[in-house]
C-alpha cells in the first residue's frame, strides 16, 4: 500500500499557504500586524505579532521529550483537532468511512459526521473484559474504512488493550487504511507499545496530549506522530499560526527539564491516589464494579447513575453519567482529583 494513494485528491492538489517571512533583527513590515498593542500584557510579550506559523519550538522539545525525530512529529490544538485534521486529509466526504469500537472516545464519531464520513462499529467484547472483538474484525471489510480509531488506554473505560491485539488490527489494514492509536492516557501507564508500533508499521498515526500528564488542558496541545511522510500531508490541512504566543510560552516551560519532573511527581501522586480511591470506592453499597483504570480516572457501575451523579453533585462534585454509551448502562466516569478532593467525595458518599 502506498500512502499517497489514501490522501483526499484535494489534498494531494493543494498548495501550501506561504506566511510572511520572518528574519531576526529585521522589521517586520509585510504581515499586516498593528504595530501597537492595547494592554501592557500583551505588549511584554508581544502579542501585537503573529507567532511563528509553524511551533518548530514546541516541535522540537516534544521531540526531545518522546525521543523521536521532528520529523515525525506535527502540533496540533489538543489531540482532537489531530483526529479532525487526521479525518480531512484522508477521508472523503459521502465516500469513506471510519472504524471504531465504542465505548469509546465520542469525538471520532463527531469529526466524521461532520465531514460527511460513514461510521462503522465493532463493539468491544463485553465478556472478556471488553478486549477488542477480533473475530467480529475478521468479518469486517477492511476496505469500507480508512481510518480505524483505537483509544488505549482507553476512555471511557481507563482499561487499555494487548499489545497483540492492536498488532492484529494494524496487520488486518496494513494493505488499505490507517490505524490512529489514541495515547491520551499513556504517561499513567506504558508507552512501550507505542514506541515500538512506528517501527513495525507504516499505516499508524499516534496521537498525544499534554492536557492530562502537564495539566495543560487550557492551553490546547496536541501531538501527531507518524511517518515523515504522513506528517507533510497533515501539514498542508493544517492552517498557520494556529498556536498562540502564551501556548507556546506555556508548552515550552512545561517541557522544561524541571517541567518534566514535575510531571511524573504529579502522575505517581495521581497513581496513588486513583488506588486509594478504587479500594474506597469499591466499598460503597451503591457501586456494582470499579473497572481497572491506566488512566487519570475511575469508571464504577452503580445501581441507579443518575442518582448517583445527583448525590455527588450535591456534595459539591460533578462526574460523567456514561450511561448513554453502549454496553456502560448505569455507568459513571470519575477524574481523580486532588488528595483532598478525593477524600471528601468519598466522606459525602459515605
Amino acid at each position: 500500500m502506498k500512502i499517497k494513494d489514501l490522501i483526499r485528491p484535494e489534498v494531494l492538489n493543494l498548495k501550501p499557504y506561504v506566511p510572511a517571512t520572518k528574519v531576526l533583527d529585521k522589521i517586520r513590515l509585510n504581515a499586516n500586524e498593528s504595530p501597537y498593542s492595547v494592554t501592557q500584557s500583551a505588549t511584554r510579550e508581544s502579542l501585537n505579532l503573529y507567532p511563528d506559523a509553524r511551533p518548530d519550538e514546541i516541535r522540537n522539545m516534544v521531540a526531545r521529550y518522546l525521543d523521536i525525530s521532528s520529523d515525525n512529529i506535527v502540533i496540533t490544538r489538543g489531540s482532537t483537532e489531530a483526529i479532525d485534521v487526521a479525518i480531512r486529509t484522508f477521508c472523503i466526504p459521502n465516500k469513506d468511512g471510519i472504524l471504531v469500537f465504542p465505548p469509546t472516545f465520542e469525538m471520532y464519531k463527531f469529526y466524521a459526521e461532520v465531514q460527511g464520513i460513514e461510521m462503522h462499529s465493532i463493539l468491544l467484547d463485553q465478556d472478556n473484559n471488553y478486549s477488542l472483538d477480533l473475530k467480529a474484525l475478521e468479518a469486517f471489510d477492511p476496505s469500507k474504512a480508512k481510518l480505524t480509531f483505537i483509544c488505549s488506554p482507553s476512555n471511557p473505560l481507563g482499561h487499555k488493550f494487548s499489545k497483540e491485539s492492536i498488532y492484529r488490527v494494524c496487520e488486518y489494514f496494513s494493505d488499505s487504511g490507517l490505524v490512529v492509536l489514541d495515547g491520551a492516557y499513556v504517561e499513567f501507564d506504558s508507552d512501550e507499545v507505542y514506541k515500538e508500533i512506528l517501527s513495525k508499521f507504516d499505516n499508524v498515526i499516534i496521537l498525544r496530549t499534554l492536557s492530562k500528564a502537564f495539566g495543560l488542558a487550557g492551553v490546547r496541545c496536541g501531538v501527531l506522530i507518524s511517518s515523515d511522510e504522513i506528517c507533510q500531508y497533515i501539514e498542508r490541512v493544517i492552517p498557520p499560526y494556529s498556536f498562540s504566543t502564551p501556548a507556546v510560552n506555556a508548552v515550552i516551560e512545561s517541557l522544561s527539564d524541571e517541567g518534566i519532573k514535575e510531571s511524573k511527581r504529579n502522575i505517581e501522586t495521581i497513581i496513588e491516589d486513583r488506588k486509594w480511591l478504587e479500594t474506597e470506592l469499591a466499598s460503597l453499597d451503591e457501586v456494582i464494579e470499579v473497572f481497572p483504570s491506566y488512566t487519570n480516572f475511575i469508571l464504577v457501575k452503580v445501581n441507579d447513575a443518575k442518582a448517583f451523579c445527583k448525590k455527588s453533585q450535591d456534595l459539591g462534585f460533578l462526574l460523567r453519567d456514561v450511561s448513554y454509551q453502549p454496553l456502560l448502562e448505569n455507568c459513571v466516569r470519575i477524574t481523580v482529583g486532588t488528595t483532598k478532593q478525593n477524600q471528601k467525595l468519598i466522606r459525602g458518599l459515605k
